[in-house]
């Protein structure tokens, strides 16, 4: 019921309501009118071409990578805090703490990516993910369980915004939806693939340390992947607008 109305507020485009790109100083040469906008008039590259440019492999897997701390956190940390006997209350207090964290470094992260190359936001944000899962392997205690939530709410909120707009940075906003899509292939395979290893390995060995230890230098090595993308080229194309 609510969303509907909502969905009327948004715009696809900045020039629907007579803005421009950040970075555009020139205001559009004619008023902007749906019927004859056209997707060859949007700079940036399309899907065909982006996933030709290493940096695409570099985002995706990147992406990929850092996620996988999701859902291995949010399958198996309620069940390895159990392991090592805390209460129900203490977990969920836990998890409310990574949340709000969570919540407020969303706003923080895509702050901070507008203010610095958007590649060392994506590598700051993830690698602190993987620097959690190290607290969480060694905690003995509950301030250091509460740290680790803390410091995973800081690292998982700020790299949410970072790594989805890092698409529209790179590549441009003509195809910036089919770009995504694809991108999340690769991802999805290992959001998928994660909490089945953490959990495969639990059984195995009896405790969580090793899957935890596993997905954390997954994630880092991710994060080093946003290192190698360089500065964005510039679109192909140029907007004719």
């Amino acid at each position: 019921a609510v969303s509907f109305p909502l969905s009327r507020l948004v715009r696809n485009r900045p020039e629907e309501i007579g803005l421009l790109p950040d970075g555009r100083q020139n205001r559009p040469a004619r008023t902007f009118n749906e019927s004859n906008f056209s997707a060859d008039e949007l700079e940036g590259y399309t899907w065909q071409e982006a996933i030709k440019q290493a940096s695409f492999w570099f985002i995706s897997l990147g992406h990929g990578c850092s996620s996988i701390v999701s859902t291995a956190v949010m399958v198996h940390l309620g069940l390895m805090l159990d392991d090592r006997g805390y209460s129900l209350q203490m977990i969920s207090a836990v998890v409310a703490t990574y949340t709000g964290t969570n919540a407020a470094f969303l706003v923080i992260g895509g702050y901070i990516g507008d203010r610095i190359p958007i590649r060392f936001a994506a590598f700051g944000f993830s690698s602190i993910q993987a620097v959690a899962l190290l607290i969480l392997l060694v905690s003995n205690s509950v301030p250091m369980v509460f740290l680790f939530s803390v410091v995973l709410g800081v690292g998982f909120g700020g790299r949410n915004p970072v790594t989805s707009s890092i698409r529209g940075i790179y590549f441009g906003r003509r195809a910036f939806a089919a770009i995504l899509g694809i991108s999340m292939v690769p991802m999805n395979i290992l959001l998928f693939c994660a909490p089945l290893y953490v959990g495969y390995v639990r059984d195995m060995t009896g405790n969580y340390n090793l899957g935890f230890f596993t997905v954390a230098m997954v994630c880092f090595g991710g994060s080093l992947l946003f290192l190698l993308l360089g500065d964005p080229k510039t679109p192909r194309r140029q907007a004719t607008i």
